[in-house]
């Protein structure tokens, strides 16, 4: 699994599985847990300072989630990605995001985009991609809460977590684009100022298209390592 650094639950007053489920779901979405990584309990009990009865539990949970999947020789490991999944996942976002950036600008209010500029400013500058990864996902979760429709929401956010490891993925093979995305970024904050749903739609799909591209160049180099190593 190699070198992981996770914060200690010792002497945390809940180092119950959910803590644990919050702590190695984090390390998932920001990368630091890469897609195919060998989970082994034991050695995430010990990055954490906790027992392996909380870890085997966190890992069950993330598994429902489809973060962690159970392989009958490795045991767990972070969700291995595939072309079709990915394909798959970034089609139903294109088709439910307009939905949610629609009713989010029907009833946006003047205080409602405060906290995203908060986000992007943190963005811009932070200089350790693991964290800015994490600022990422936030800003992306924070847009799509905007809609106020719980239903939507739960659906999209299952969609951008999947997501994430394909995302962290891409980062491997194509170097984050810090400057590029903070534009992006800041011309689709600057939509939801405008209250111009069109605008903000057309951006945010451009948006997830480039994503896209860098994922499934990722993907396939993927596969090619992992028969590689098999073969």
């Amino acid at each position: 699994m190699g070198k992981l650094q996770l914060q200690s639950l010792a002497g945390t007053p809940r180092t119950t599985h959910a803590t644990v489920t919050k702590q190695l779901r984090k390390a998932i979405l920001t990368g630091q847990l890469a897609a195919g990584t060998r989970l082994v309990q034991s050695e995430l009990a010990a990055a954490l300072n906790v027992s392996v009865t909380p870890v085997r539990e966190a890992l069950r949970e993330l598994s429902i989630q489809g973060l962690v999947d159970f392989d009958a020789f490795r045991g767990a490991i972070v969700h291995t990605p595939s072309l079709t999944e990915l394909e798959e996942l970034y089609e139903m976002r294109s088709l439910l995001i307009p939905l949610s950036i629609e009713k989010a600008i029907a009833r946006l209010g003047n205080q409602d985009l405060k906290p995203a500029e908060i986000l992007l400013l943190q963005m811009e500058a932070e200089t350790d991609q693991v964290q800015w990864v994490d600022l990422n996902r936030q800003f992306h979760n924070l847009l799509d809460e905007l809609a106020q429709t719980h239903q939507l929401l739960q659906v999209l956010q299952r969609l951008s977590d999947l997501s994430a490891i394909y995302v962290n993925l891409s980062f491997k093979v194509v170097p984050l684009q810090k400057e590029e995305s903070e534009k992006e970024h800041r011309e689709i904050y600057q939509a939801y100022v405008q209250q111009d749903a069109q605008l903000a739609i057309n951006l945010t799909l451009h948006h997830l298209n480039i994503t896209l591209e860098a994922a499934r160049y990722a993907v396939r180099e993927f596969a090619s390592l992992q028969n590689s190593s098999v073969s």
